[in-house]
């Protein structure tokens, strides 16, 4: 990549562009209809009463879904990313693999922690998981870090790494494995995960859903060192607005020797 075409900033891109996208549209519409119902003279005032403040409760929450995931993706993310990474005790020596690495949030941020070590990001370039995904936007987020020497991505399936066992000193994910819909093949990624990990390695693996599935996985396959990390006021607040299908954080582990 030319020095002309590398970015100014980072950018990290929008998880669940069509989701955003439907809160935003839905959101406008019920808007627009209570405005409509508020000025007009259709209904009667108490009709006009119930259905404006169902219609206001709605926009409200659609909108105000909207503009959280916009924020969950651009700065919530980046400041978890950071403390997560926090936990290694780095060297700067260490292979890294970041399982579902979209356009290298986590990625780029573990390669800074890097001197004479690698991180490898693997994703299938999912479109509607993360808007404008690909493995040329992850290398020109690396570029604009100034940490391209010690990035790398490939084209991977998270349920088949073309790794060898025993490869990796820390393997980390963010926002990625509950994108598998099947148990059978979040177990799979574990499995996985676990099979390139060297003994004594981590694994930080952060998602917005199944964190305790994950963590009882990896007690039966016999990790240590199991251990939450989450806000616990955020993850209330979270589970009631979004009846409990959003609530980030994240599960560390490590491999026996």
């Amino acid at each position: 990549m030319t020095a002309e075409n590398v970015q100014s900033k980072p950018n990290y891109g929008i998880d669940a562009p069509g989701l955003v996208r439907f809160f935003f549209i839905a959101g406008a519409v019920a808007l627009f209809i209570f405005l409509v119902v508020l000025f007009s003279s259709i209904l009667g005032q108490m009709p006009k009463i119930i259905v404006g403040t169902l219609l206001g409760i709605a926009a409200t929450y659609l909108l105000g879904m909207g503009c959280f995931m916009l924020y969950g993706s651009k700065v919530m993310k980046l400041k978890d990313t950071k403390k997560l990474l926090n936990l290694v005790q780095w060297s700067g020596s260490e292979l890294v693999l970041d399982v579902g690495c979209g356009r290298g949030l986590m990625l780029v941020e573990a390669a800074k922690c890097l001197t004479s070590g690698k991180a490898i990001g693997i994703d299938l370039w999912y479109q509607h998981d993360q808007a404008n995904n690909s493995s040329a936007a992850a290398l020109s987020n690396a570029a604009t870090e100034g940490v391209t020497e010690r990035v790398e991505v490939k084209t991977a399936d998270m349920r088949q790494l073309p790794f060898p066992e025993n490869y990796f000193d820390v393997v980390i994910s963010s926002w990625a494995v509950h994108n598998l819909d099947a148990e059978t093949d979040r177990k799979k990624a574990l499995d996985e995960i676990i099979r390139v990990l060297k003994p004594n390695g981590m694994v930080i693996l952060a998602d917005i859903v199944y964190q305790l599935e994950y963590a009882k996985y990896f007690e039966l396959r016999g990790m240590t060192n199991i251990r939450f990390y989450n806000n616990a006021i955020r993850d209330v607040i979270l589970k009631a607005v979004t009846f409990g299908s959003f609530a980030p954080s994240a599960v560390s582990a490590c491999k026996n020797a």
